[in-house]
């Protein structure tokens, strides 16, 4: 598998580690498993980390367009109005495919997304938003892969 899901014992930071070959359909099985897997609370964050070893080059500017606008809209309620999500990129070669879909026309004002080269950084900024609320506290074995 080509990710692992980390929710927080407490608070409202999701960890994701994406490694391997990223497709559409890979994200597709992701959300899935995040958002609607009974762990995923409205007013979480998303930690989004593309590790070194990770390929995203399958996702390309016309997916990033149509199945994943399709995919953003379908998402949209259960992320809530706030929603943010700190993208890691630890390969600076693909940081343009993250800062093109940052700029694209029906992400921006839908949630809010910075993109970091350092894990700290990316928990550092989604910090300033964290909450420490009791409908955020889980139970152990909060991982999933």
């Amino acid at each position: 598998m080509t990710y692992e899901i980390i929710f927080p014992l407490r608070g409202n930071i999701v960890e994701v580690q994406l490694s391997g070959k990223l497709t559409f359909e890979m994200f597709r099985d992701l959300h899935a498993e995040l958002y609607f897997g009974g762990q995923w609370r409205t007013g979480m964050n998303l930690l989004a980390i593309i590790e070194a070893d990770a390929d995203p080059l399958g996702i390309d500017a016309h997916a990033l367009r149509t199945s994943f606008r399709e995919e953003i809209e379908r998402l949209a309620e259960i992320r809530g109005p706030e929603f943010k999500v700190a993208w890691v990129v630890e390969n600076p070669t693909y940081e343009p495919l993250l800062q093109q879909w940052k700029s694209m026309p029906f992400i921006v004002g839908r949630y809010d997304i910075e993109v970091f080269r350092d894990r700290e950084q990316g928990r550092a900024w989604l910090e300033e938003f964290s909450a420490l609320w009791p409908e955020f506290e889980l139970n152990p074995g909060n991982r999933s892969a």
